[in-house]
């Protein structure tokens, strides 16, 4: 058998060296905001954390990241002194919870895409008018923000170019019984934005124990996080979020969009086995206010795994 200097989840289980969740009740103590906002939770095993951001000065892995955003209007450093806010902007904030022993933990604020711009003036500044194609009947008309959108879906996948196969130096040493349960790959372009996802061994062995449920806790994650971007979007309803698990550990996610998920593909050969990893491929997730909630959802489900398969670990 071919030897690899990297590792790869869909071969092999690697002990837990970043984790994923997302959390929802704030204290505003530990992280103070602006708006309160759902938060999405990374935790890097402490050692290899350091080896990780040597890894990402030396490869330079940031720089055609931060030409892309040049090329949206967004001037901006990817900073690595992990002790402050780092990532594009800051966007990965030092994040303390307790019974995390080990792991070093950053939160990235989801951010407020849809903002309030002031009265409408299409419909004569009333909320009557429910054929207004500016505000419908609300009032108000709003204006999109993209910029720490864009920040995130940047810095992420500076993070996933090495978290997602790490090389073996990387992860070499780590002390703990836990086994890694995710990879995740995303790119970065305006558009057309890609998720993928490799589910280990023991993650997927959990999703079949939870074949033919509903999971609702996840879809609560979407719903939150979707509608904290785009809060006028609640007059559609929930129809839109979804999460369930199917047959043999089948796990679906869906978003607003046009048939936008993440998903175990139907044909995938992890659905004729009792036992090993799952790939999530996506379907029509054209924005990264899709990918980002489609990560939290994956997020949640991984802080609700991590939790059921390592509790007192």
């Amino acid at each position: 058998m071919r030897e690899y200097s990297i590792v790869f989840l869909g071969l092999e289980d690697w002990p837990e060296w970043f984790t994923l969740d997302l959390v929802q009740d704030l204290d505003p103590t530990v992280l103070p905001l602006p708006i309160p906002a759902p938060l999405l939770v990374i935790g890097f095993a402490e050692e290899p954390l350091q080896r990780l951001v040597g890894h990402i000065r030396k490869y330079q892995i940031p720089d055609v990241y931060k030409k892309r955003l040049k090329e949206y209007g967004i001037e901006t450093d990817f900073l690595l002194d992990t002790n402050k806010p780092w990532g594009f902007r800051g966007m990965l904030n030092p994040y303390y919870r307790p019974g995390q022993d080990g792991v070093v933990e950053y939160a990235i604020p989801i951010p407020r895409i849809e903002r309030d711009a002031g009265e409408c003036t299409y419909c004569n500044d009333t909320s009557e008018d429910d054929d207004c194609s500016f505000c419908s009947g609300t009032g108000r008309i709003t204006e999109s923000d993209w910029d720490d959108l864009d920040c995130i879906s940047a810095t992420l996948r500076v993070l996933w170019a090495v978290l997602e196969t790490p090389d073996k130096t990387l992860i070499a040493g780590i002390k703990t019984s836990r086994q890694q349960l995710v990879s995740v790959r995303t790119n970065f372009e305006r558009g057309r934005a890609f998720i993928g996802a490799t589910l280990s061994r023991p993650f997927g062995d959990y999703l079949r124990l939870h074949s033919r449920e509903r999971l609702r806790e996840v879809e609560t994650a979407l719903k939150t996080v979707y509608l904290h971007m785009y809060p006028r979007y609640a007059r559609f309803g929930d129809s839109h979020y979804a999460a369930n698990v199917g047959w043999n550990g089948q796990l679906i996610l869906d978003v607003p969009g046009n048939a936008c998920g993440l998903y175990v593909e139907g044909s995938s050969s992890s659905l004729r086995e009792h036992s090993g990893p799952m790939e999530l491929e996506c379907h029509n997730v054209d924005g990264h206010h899709q990918q980002l909630t489609l990560l939290c959802g994956l997020a949640a489900l991984c802080g609700r795994a991590r939790k059921d398969l390592y509790s007192g670990i």
